[in-house]
């Protein structure tokens, strides 16, 4: 254990421990785990990491200074990414700013789950909320070197300093730097439980992508034949399930609903279906030839833009 700490570390940091280097609470999650007979701080990091090397977060969420053997018995704070659900509504950057102190990291939140920072998020999209630590300078030290410590090498100096809002390369002594482990990620069994809400906003969205599935093809031919009440019957019960379904689903089966109740003269739930396709696209646009004037006077209304 001391040789890797030291390769961690001391080698990277050129300080003779972990210094002062604490969990960030408010954006953190751990499990308690009770010490087993034979025990050691890599082989916890093994079980829930599936590498001994990262024990040295185990030493920085437990405040440990230096390598020391485990007691049977000792309980230890395991900290932990979690999978969260989206609510109808959540951005990357309100979970950023409920999760990770700042609105500002939904950029980073977007890029470690694979998805466009500006691409909208269906209700029930499971997101990865990475497990964060305050690395605290024992001394003034490069970012670079932080970097090498907690990442295995500098690469990532870079995205520290933005993640802090930093326009420096150094941080002095007693500065804190936190720093996202979006590297490191739970084996399935050792991620948390999901919450029963959150279970039924990821079911709901399951349910709806089925429905959509199967009632889209019909109301694309009832479109295609001017058949316009078979239109609302294929989709009107898809409705609801709109900020369920991907962007692309939920914008198609708006534009759907919201021409079919105007050619049946009903503005007022056409602007109401051309305001959720809005809300979930602001950039998406309708063909100034593919829709009637009608159609395209409500889509302007509700604040869509013609091409």
């Amino acid at each position: 254990m001391r040789l890797a700490i030291g390769l961690l570390v001391i080698a990277a940091l050129g300080v003779p421990a972990l210094h002062v280097a604490h969990a960030q609470e408010a954006a953190n999650d751990t499990r308690l785990y009770r010490v087993k007979q034979g025990d050691s701080l890599e082989l916890i990091a093994a079980e829930f990491y599936g590498d001994r090397t990262k024990a040295v977060f185990l030493m920085v969420e437990n405040k440990l200074t230096h390598a020391r053997p485990l007691k049977p018995g000792e309980r230890l704070r395991i900290p932990v990414s979690r999978e969260v659900t989206t609510s109808p509504g959540d951005t990357v950057e309100s979970l950023a700013a409920s999760y990770l102190g700042s609105a500002r990291r939904g950029r980073f939140l977007a890029d470690w789950n694979g998805i466009s920072p500006d691409e909208s998020l269906p209700a029930g999209t499971a997101i990865v909320i990475p497990f964060t630590i305050v690395h605290t300078a024992a001394a003034t030290e490069s970012i670079s070197d932080i970097a090498k410590a907690y990442f295995g090498d500098g690469k990532n100096a870079e995205l520290l300093r933005r993640y802090n809002f930093l326009e420096k390369n150094s941080i002095d002594k007693a500065e804190p730097l936190i720093v996202p482990v979006y590297h490191v990620r739970l084996s399935a069994a050792k991620l948390p439980a999901l919450d029963a809400e959150s279970k039924a906003r990821r079911d709901h969205r399951h349910e709806a992508a089925a429905r959509a599935a199967r009632a889209l093809p019909a109301a694309r031919q009832a479109w295609k034949d001017g058949d316009f009440a078979g239109v609302k019957g294929a989709l009107a019960r898809l409705e609801p399930d709109l900020d369920y379904l991907d962007t692309g689903e939920a914008v198609e089966i708006g534009v759907l609903l919201g021409a079919a109740h105007v050619a049946y003269d009903d503005a007022e739930p056409a602007l109401a279906a051309f305001k959720r396709v809005v809300d979930r696209q602001a950039q998406h646009a309708l063909r100034r030839y593919a829709y009637s004037p009608k159609v395209l006077a409500v889509w302007q209304k509700a604040g869509g833009s013609i091409e």
